[in-house]
């Protein structure tokens, strides 16, 4: 009679060990939902790494177009002058994180400096709110 029981408590045992299909959509879902939390915040943050490397290059290029200015006597017609110049190490300009440009404007209307420079940031387009640039700080 014990036997019988073992038995049968083992057989019900054995074919209740399965997750039905509802329990793995349920889990699926909430798989789902915490993936899309963390890509969220992964792409917030990507977003704002751009950011804060685009002001890190404008700082960079505005420093080495002082000191263009400080060799020269004033500042170049474009940021062509600091790699001819071997002022910036690159081959070539730097471009923003969004592979545009940086805009330079020379003389400038908005910093003190005596330049602008900036990047038209995520969208491309002036304005929007956006834009990085050498006068506004972050």
């Amino acid at each position: 009679m014990l036997r019988n029981i073992m038995n049968a408590l083992f057989r019900s045992r054995a074919a209740s060990t399965g997750f039905s299909l509802l329990e793995i959509m349920v889990v699926m879902a909430i798989m789902a939902m915490i993936m899309g939390a963390v890509g969220v915040g992964f792409m917030n943050y990507l977003d704002k790494a751009k950011v804060k490397q685009a002001a890190m290059d404008i700082k960079t290029v505005s420093n080495a177009l002082d000191l263009y200015k400080s060799e020269f006597g004033k500042y170049p017609d474009g940021l062509d002058a600091l790699v001819q110049e071997k002022i910036l190490k690159e081959k070539k300009v730097p471009k923003d994180p969004w592979s545009n440009e940086y805009v330079y404007i020379n003389p400038g209307s908005n910093n003190s400096d005596g330049f602008d420079l900036y990047s038209f940031g995520k969208d491309g387009r002036e304005g929007g709110g956006d834009d990085i640039t050498n006068w506004e700080e972050e």
